[in-house]
């Protein structure tokens, strides 16, 4: 008999489904579907208790359908959540407009940039002053010391090589502007151009000129990536660019009239070190302390501005200090009795520059070259100097020779007299040692051209641009002489001899102190330059050369500044600017072959700088953009 009167029916037996795959931990949970009813389990009969297993197992079995429908959906909401956590955050990112800054932080961001700005001029302005007040006509010399220090200071703030190419030609374009400003006044009052050709003239030689300083504003870029060697550094670039541009001038065509070591030609404690290193040497020191102290207030160091003070302390006062010992030995060399020695007149005419061009004046011009030459009294003198182009002709118009002539044979002395040299194809600028007997002239063809004055570089291309424009007057057709030649001899002393623009480079005094030059002479006509600066400017290099080659210099200049300059560096007499005057010298001359340490070397130095230079500005270049 059946306990239960009206059984359950069993349930169809179904297979057991696979278990949900487990879900991943999200960070950001989905939203839980809805819950599903589960459907209520069949009541058992009143008063009967049904089997444990299958009333537990049956609300399972009845479930279990369902459970791979919540599992699919969460799992096909799974990648959807994820999927649309970062895309709504991207939304969200690129709806969301960042607030614009008030009017107050767009001043405040323009005044920073403007204030960052004018520091970065007036530093620019205040290197490039300095440069120019350092240099005659001003001829502040000790501001050399510290002309580059604003500039370094600067370049140390400034990101990428470009922007400290283009501060370092901003530099040198003030600096090469402000002392170069006699080319417009030479140009326009003596070359007869238009004020717009003058001024594309002044300024475009400015600016090719700046090339050098930007390169080294570039280089220092790299240069200060080495740290404690950055001011050695940098002044070994500075030298490098100086004898390379002094080098493709003497060789090619360029115009270094600025060498920054020339600064010193008034201090003649740091000069003395040209007769070891030339002018390089004189420029290293300048740059090296100026960078030194640049460097070192670039930075909230103590330690570094202590430090970078006391090298450049220590440089200055060791060049000082060599100076003086140099100094005191030439001295003592004067004092004793000159075994050989030379009596010397310059002779300052001051004659018109545009007289010469003009006939009418010749006469008159013939007569103040007869009475100059006639007040050396007979005897008084081994050599009279005359400037360069003294004659409105050349020396060998039989007119002007035989003036020459009779003031040689009256005088009984040497007559150095500058002179334009025609002969069969070519013409040279020269210079003749007319002997106070009968014998034979000796000549002198000038080396160095000036260009666009006495020559002009790609004179063909020139002159089709620009047809109806005269290159200072009639000039420019000349030929350059050979740069071995032999020396003018006076009694056995040999002579050295140069013209004009040749004052600037050591090349050609080098040559000749080293064949035996005893003395040099160095004529010139300044009288296109006015009562500007160049005339101090071209002075200030005859002294430098003076050092280098320990060798006395004479120099004779038509409209001044004439001038005996000893070995030292030192001006023993000198003239005015545009006054007639005659100038005599007792110059003791040294019986030693080479004097100086340079005239035997020669640009030792400069090699060594432009080695270590461009040795390790390559060296960090490669290591920076690797």
């Amino acid at each position: 008999m059946s306990l239960n009167a009206n059984p359950t029916p069993e349930p169809e037996h179904t297979p057991a489904q696979p278990p949900a795959p487990p879900q991943p931990a999200q960070t950001v949970p989905p939203a839980p579907p809805a819950p599903m009813e589960k459907p209520a389990p069949p009541q058992p009969a009143q008063g009967a208790s049904a089997p444990a297993a299958p009333v537990t197992a049956q609300p399972a079995a009845e479930t279990e359908p369902a459970a791979p429908e919540v599992a699919q959906a969460e799992t096909e909401q799974e990648p959807v959540a994820e999927a649309s956590v970062p895309s709504n955050k991207t939304e969200e990112e690129k709806t969301a407009q960042p607030k614009k800054p008030g009017i107050g932080a767009r001043i405040k961001r323009f005044l920073q940039k403007a204030g960052r700005g004018i520091v970065l001029l007036f530093c620019a302005c205040a290197s490039g002053g300095l440069l120019y007040i350092s240099f005659p006509q001003v001829s502040a010399s000790g501001w050399a010391w510290l002309a580059l220090f604003p500039f370094i200071w600067a370049v140390t703030k400034l990101r990428g090589f470009w922007s400290s190419f283009w501060y370092g030609f901003l530099t040198g374009l003030v600096f090469h502007a402000a002392a170069l400003y006699w080319i417009y006044y030479t140009c326009v009052h003596g070359g007869g151009l238009a004020p717009s050709l003058a001024a594309a003239a002044w300024i475009g030689l400015a600016g090719l000129l700046s090339l050098q300083t930007a390169v080294f504003g570039g280089s220092c870029y790299y240069l200060k990536k080495t740290g404690l060697f950055f001011p050695l550094l940098a002044a070994c670039g500075w030298v490098a660019l100086e004898w390379l541009h002094q080098t493709v001038a003497f060789y090619g065509i360029g115009f270094p009239w600025f060498m920054l070591g020339g600064t010193q030609w008034n201090s003649l404690e740091p000069l003395q070190l040209a007769s070891l290193t030339g002018v390089y040497g004189v420029s290293f020191v300048l740059v090296w302390c100026g960078t030194q102290l640049g460097w070192a207030f670039s930075g909230p160091s103590v330690k570094k501005v202590t430090g970078s003070i006391l090298i450049a302390a220590a440089v200055f006062f060791s060049v000082y200090g060599f100076g003086n010992y140099r100094l005191e030995q030439l001295r003592q060399a004067e004092r004793k009795p000159a075994l050989l020695s030379i009596q010397a007149v310059l002779m300052q005419p001051n004659i018109d520059q545009y007289k010469k061009w003009d006939e009418a004046y010749e006469q008159e011009i013939r007569d103040t070259l007869s009475n100059l030459g006639h007040q050396v009294a007979p005897g008084s003198a081994l050599l009279t100097v005359w400037p360069e182009n003294a004659t409105p002709g050349a020396l060998a118009d039989p007119v002007y020779g035989k003036l020459f002539e009779d003031l040689a044979h009256d005088t009984q002395t040497y007559q150095f007299v500058g002179s334009f040299l025609p002969e069969q194809e070519n013409q040279y600028v020269g210079a003749y040692l007319v002997p106070p007997d009968s014998h034979a002239w000796q000549l002198y063809e000038k080396i160095k051209l000036v260009p666009f004055g006495e020559f002009v570089p790609l004179s063909g291309t020139l002159q089709r641009v620009f047809p109806h424009v005269e290159v200072l007057g009639e000039l420019g057709s000349f030929t350059p002489g050979e740069r071995y030649q032999n020396l003018l001899n006076i009694n056995g002393v040999l002579l050295g001899s140069t013209i004009c623009y040749e004052a600037i480079f050591p090349q050609i005094w080098l040559t000749q102190a080293r064949s035996g030059a005893k003395l040099f002479v160095n004529i010139t006509n300044d009288a296109w330059f006015f009562n500007t600066a160049a005339p101090h400017q071209h002075l200030a290099a005859n002294v430098v050369r003076a050092v280098e080659t320990g060798r006395p210099v004479l120099r004779a200049a038509n409209t001044g500044i004439s001038a005996w300059i000893s070995p030292s560096g030192k001006i023993e007499k000198q003239t005015h600017l545009f006054t007639q005057q005659i100038l005599t010298a007792q110059v003791p001359l040294s019986l030693k072959e080479t004097a100086t340490f340079y005239a035997q070397w020669g640009d030792w130095f400069a090699w060594l700088c432009a080695a270590v230079f461009f040795t390790i500005l390559i060296s960090v270049m490669v290591f920076a953009y690797e």
